[in-house]
């Protein structure tokens, strides 16, 4: 039980604290999972407003160039001269060419049948293969819807046969990111409206070992007018909407996007640009691959936004709670267990004085008791039998005697099992000569509870045993019978041998008809201290010892002691003991054995 009583503590500590611990793992993982989610959802909608901006940059874009086509229209009569044309590029900082098919699909600027400049040269060669085609600019694009795509890879790149055109959506907000390079004069809402329905898109191609971007419009008489985009203005436009140094956070997720960057990747896999905190810089710099990519809208889309940060964020505070708490309750319960503990050990002390209290009283009786019984047997034999009375008178002490005698040696066997085991010593006799001794002790006592012995003894084999052992498992026997048996009127008594190999079993079975043991008390008779139900034990003393410990002294003797139980058939009350015992014929040791039991737990 000591050794017991600190692993018990210990596991009653030990369970709720991990139960909590785990369940506060649970919800700190839990917790950290819905702020990665929450700085996830934050970051796709910041790229996302960033490719917003873009988008309203090129809607703008896309309405200073149609209200700049019709301006040109009007100015030149619809007929394009070159050098009213070269006029609008030179004074266009967001324009490096200018292109006019024909309704037929010839070109009329740059012009076919003039000298061109190295500029136009140049633009020409560029886009040979675009201009043959000029069917592409007379079907109608759709303008597709807001795209919203995040990937975690990278832009792999396209071939530079790639083309792609489409119109962008003219519902966005109208901000200040665009200036106009001159002045133009202000048309009409009606030559508006007509110009927007007009057929008309980007076109975004690769040359010049990079990203070509070209708005086109159909004017009023069918020709077809193309703006080629100045690159370096356009990117410094784009780099205008976006912030320029480290943007401050705020609310709960400040502390994330201060520690990030994002870069703007143009479609060479290049940094276009980037901002935000330096911390996230190594990160990208090592390889390592952004937390979100945003592959931008159209006439962008080879271009993509990179997302950068040291690490998702981690819930320090809720993680020193949660160490905190299970602190607190392991210092209480720790501190609950060791006052629990002091008070078992206090309490097993005084248990264990009481003990040895009782066990050294019952040892200093022994003796003077033992001189009671001598001199009354001494004190018999010297009175006359016509002394009755006194001879009556003496019985009565020498039983009570023996009782008490009896008694004392159950409690003193008791502590002795439980501190050292059970010491056997095999001796050479005959079980039913040790059976007889003691029914002849116990003769007077039964008679006087008008309870008769019947004895019937088969086990007359000489043979090896421990006689004070299975005296004291009799006297325990038969105490039971004259507490619980005295209106059974016999005690039945008989023993048999059974010889086996080179083992001899002897058997002895003790018999009352008294009331009987309940079939659900049988095992329970055994325990230390149980005596009962409370019909049979009113007004009857006892230890509630000698059962337990005639058991265990059988046990030691290497056999058993059994409450045998009637057959339904049987109409026969009373209780019936079957005791068992190894008694060799032979020994192979010495002179004698000793059997100790198994160590028991310190009570």
């Amino acid at each position: 039980m000591k050794r017991r009583t600190p692993l018990i503590l210990a596991v009653i500590i030990a369970l709720p604290l991990l139960l909590l611990a785990w369940f506060g793992v649970r919800f700190q993982l839990d917790q950290q999972q819905v702020a990665a989610h929450q700085l996830s959802n934050l970051v796709t909608s910041r790229l996302q407003s960033i490719d917003q901006q873009f988008q309203e940059h090129f809607s703008r874009l896309q309405q200073h160039f149609i209200l700049r086509a019709a301006s040109l229209q009007r100015e030149t009569e619809g007929h394009y001269n070159v050098d009213s044309v070269r006029h609008f590029i030179s004074q266009s900082a967001v324009v490096k060419q200018v292109f006019v098919l024909s309704k037929s699909g010839e070109r009329r600027f740059p012009p076919q049948n003039q000298p061109l400049n190295q500029q136009e040269q140049d633009f020409v060669k560029l886009t040979s293969h675009l201009l043959s085609e000029p069917e592409r600019f007379t079907m109608p694009v759709l303008d597709p819807a807001p795209p919203q795509r995040v990937a975690d890879q990278r832009y792999s790149g396209a071939s530079n046969d790639e083309i792609q055109s489409a119109r962008l959506s003219s519902s966005v907000s109208e901000k200040a990111g665009f200036s106009a390079d001159t002045s133009i004069s202000e048309l009409s809402t009606s030559v508006k409206e007509r110009a927007a329905d007009r057929h008309h898109g980007w076109i975004a191609w690769y040359a010049e070992a990079g990203l070509q971007q070209i708005f086109w419009l159909q004017d009023s008489d069918g020709n077809i007018v193309g703006f080629a985009l100045n690159l370096s203005r356009l990117l410094s436009d784009l780099i205008s909407l976006l912030p320029s140094s480290s943007v401050a956070g705020s609310g709960v997720n400040a502390e994330q996007e201060n520690d990030s960057e994002i870069r703007l990747i143009n479609d060479r896999g290049e940094l276009a640009y980037s901002w935000g905190s330096q911390d996230a810089g190594p990160e990208a710099e090592a390889g390592k691959k952004p937390l979100q990519t945003l592959f931008l809208s159209h006439p962008l889309a080879s271009w993509h936004l990179d997302y950068y940060a040291a690490g998702l964020p981690t819930l320090i505070t809720g993680w020193l709670g949660l160490f905190a708490l299970l602190l607190l309750l392991a210092i209480g319960l720790s501190t609950l267990a060791y006052l629990l503990y002091r008070e078992h050990n206090r309490e097993l002390r005084v248990a264990e004085q009481r003990v040895n209290f009782v066990n050294q009283v019952s040892h200093e009786l022994k003796t003077p008791l033992t001189n009671v019984r001598l001199y009354t047997e001494m004190l018999e034999q010297e009175l006359p039998e016509e002394e009755v009375v006194a001879q009556r008178y003496l019985g009565v002490i020498g039983s009570e005697a023996a009782r008490l005698s009896r008694l004392i040696e159950n409690v003193l066997s008791f502590s002795r099992l439980n501190r050292e085991g059970a010491s056997i010593r095999y001796e050479q006799g005959v079980v039913d000569k040790c059976i007889e001794q003691v029914v002849e002790l116990f003769t007077p006592v039964l008679n006087s509870r008008k309870l008769k012995i019947r004895f019937v003894g088969k086990a007359g084999q000489l043979c090896h045993f421990d006689s004070e052992v299975l005296e004291q498992i009799l006297n325990n026997l038969l105490s039971n019978c004259e507490k619980y048996a005295a209106d059974g009127q016999f005690v039945d008594i008989s023993s048999w041998q059974k010889e086996s190999s080179d083992s001899l079993y002897s058997y002895i079975r003790i018999r009352d008809f008294g009331p009987g043991v309940p079939a659900n008390e049988s095992e329970r008779l055994f325990e230390p201290f149980y005596r009962g139900s409370d019909k049979l034990t009113e007004g009857v003393s006892g230890t509630g010892i000698g059962l337990g410990l005639a058991r265990d002294l059988a046990r030691a003797h290497q056999g058993d002691l059994i409450v045998e139980q009637s057959a339904p058939t049987e109409d026969v009350s009373g209780a019936s003991f079957l005791l068992t015992l190894f008694t060799p014929i032979a020994l192979t040791t010495t002179k004698a054995v000793s059997t100790m039991m198994a160590d028991k737990p310190d009570d």
